[in-house]
């Protein structure tokens, strides 16, 4: 069945990528938690003794299992402990999406990653230090965000100190980066051709084509309640006077972070977050970061979310430790209900036929990121219109589930990121039925299936050329396993 073939293609896919695939911050605690000093020196054992190991008659596994216990598996220069596997299986056992991975399913994964990161050490692929040091910084930054501080983080992983968690984090980020490039360059020039995708898809028997789920077209516009003059200006007066109270008097930026400021996620912190030029941050919020030297303090700036103050708090190469304070001015009731009012007025123009949806959200939307586009909602993934309604989030879906192509909702009021009341509506521009796939319909997803299909098959291509001139062992209890690739050779 094509659905079954599409399903193992995407769990094919997926084994291959397991490790690198998992969410940044499950990967990274998943293997932090495994690698400790004592696995270390595992590791080193072993591979002191497949160094003395005749490459033409190789000691079988078992021989040097009984050197040091606990090994799974070798990969060139790669030990992988016992440990790595039950660790990792116990992290994705709590991931439903990942769920269906067996021991054996497990092993070949990362069996796949340690060969793409020993080749591509063969083939002089590299990863800077700094970079290496730059994601680890912001990794340790995400946990302390979620965990409240850096001796919690220590407990939770069963790290003593914090170069300890540093060590085995950047160990983890540089197989990791190097894993990932190794199968950028195989992949990187796979093209697909128009013919190969029309052959992809009409190879594929009638009922055995994938089943695609209702799409929507969507735009939207949103309206937020305005603060006054006033309102404005008292916020920029406070974040004044804590300035010059931190500048003068050298009081402390994170207690006044921490007392005053309304950025729920980072108040606790003392305001504390940590950045790359190429992170999400708004535009005003990162211009500030990099434009400051070490312990500057900027002059109060706005952003989507407020007003602020921001000092730079460390550098380190390309990633910057920032504090910042968060006030947004005070709304009345009066605005929030004036706010309203005029997108009420809006709509019932847009009813009527005067304005159309596009005009009218260029006009008063305050969603810049939308307005310019008529309030045109886009997958950031695709770069599509056309939104899976399965993937939407379930307010969203909630909102448009029962409108039609062409519908117009009626005032929807929410909350934005930080908790402010806004309003909008939701125009339906177009709404495709779940449906079997169509050609013509639905090409650009078939083409992205039939390259990813490519991809997949050039890797296993590599895999299958590079098995027989790396050195490989596996534990006698994955001798048995069914693996896709020849592993017990």
């Amino acid at each position: 069945m094509m659905l079954s073939r599409v399903r193992n293609f995407k769990l094919s896919h997926k084994y291959l990528l397991v490790i690198l695939g998992l969410a940044f911050a499950k990967a990274s605690i998943a293997q932090t938690d495994t690698i400790q000093m004592s696995d270390e020196q595992v590791k080193e054992e072993v591979l002191l003794a497949m160094r003395k190991i005749d490459s033409v008659k190789p000691v079988p596994v078992v021989q040097v299992r009984e050197l040091i216990d606990g090994v799974s598996g070798v990969v060139g220069d790669y030990v992988i402990l016992n440990s790595d596997i039950k660790k990792q299986l116990l992290e994705i056992q709590g991931d439903q999406d990942l769920g269906e991975l067996s021991d054996c399913q497990l092993i070949e994964s990362i069996l796949r990653e340690k060969m793409f990161a020993h080749h591509a050490v063969q083939d002089s692929i590299t990863v800077s230090d700094q970079e290496v040091e730059a994601e680890t910084d912001q990794r340790i930054a995400y946990f302390k965000g979620i965990l409240g501080s850096e001796d919690a983080v220590l407990k939770k992983y069963q790290k003593s100190s914090m170069p300890e968690l540093r060590s085995a984090l950047n160990r983890i980020t540089r197989d990791m980066k190097l894993a990932q490039r190794m199968q950028q360059r195989i992949t990187e020039e796979v093209e697909i051709t128009p013919e190969e995708v029309r052959a992809f898809f009409f190879n594929l028997p009638e009922e055995e084509r994938p089943l695609f789920n209702t799409e929507v077209e969507i735009a939207q516009i949103v309206v937020k309640p305005k603060p006054s003059d006033d309102a404005v200006k008292d916020v920029v007066d406070k974040l004044n006077d804590y300035r010059t109270d931190v500048l003068e008097n050298g009081a402390s930026f994170a207690a006044k972070a921490a007392l005053f400021s309304e950025d729920v996620a980072t108040e606790r912190q003392g305001g504390i977050i940590s950045l790359k030029r190429g992170d999400q941050f708004v535009k005003e919020f990162k211009e500030a970061a990099f434009s400051l030297t070490e312990g500057e303090v900027s002059e109060p700036f706005e952003t989507v979310f407020g007003w602020h103050i921001l000092k730079v708090e460390k550098v380190k190469g390309q990633v910057r430790d920032v504090r910042h304070i968060l006030l947004y001015p005070y709304i009345s009731v009066a605005q929030v209900n004036e706010a309203k009012q005029k997108l009420d007025e809006m709509r019932d123009r847009i009813i009527l036929k005067e304005i159309t949806f596009d005009q009218a959200a260029r006009e008063i939307s305050d969603e810049k990121e939308t307005a310019k586009n008529g309030g045109k909602l886009i997958n950031p993934n695709t770069g599509e219109a056309r939104l899976d309604l399965t993937r939407l989030s379930e307010d969203l879906t909630r909102q448009i589930i029962f409108l039609e192509k062409g519908d117009i909702s009626g005032i929807i009021d929410e909350k934005d990121q930080i908790g402010r009341e806004t309003f909008k509506i939701i125009y339906v521009i177009n709404k495709i039925k779940d449906h079997k796939a169509d050609y013509a319909l639905d090409y650009l997803k078939i083409k992205d299936i039939a390259l990813r299909d490519k991809q997949v098959k050039a890797i296993r291509k590599w895999q299958s050329e590079k098995l027989k001139d790396t050195y490989i062992k596996i534990g006698a209890e994955f001798k048995g396993c069914d693996f896709e690739n020849e592993w017990n050779k």
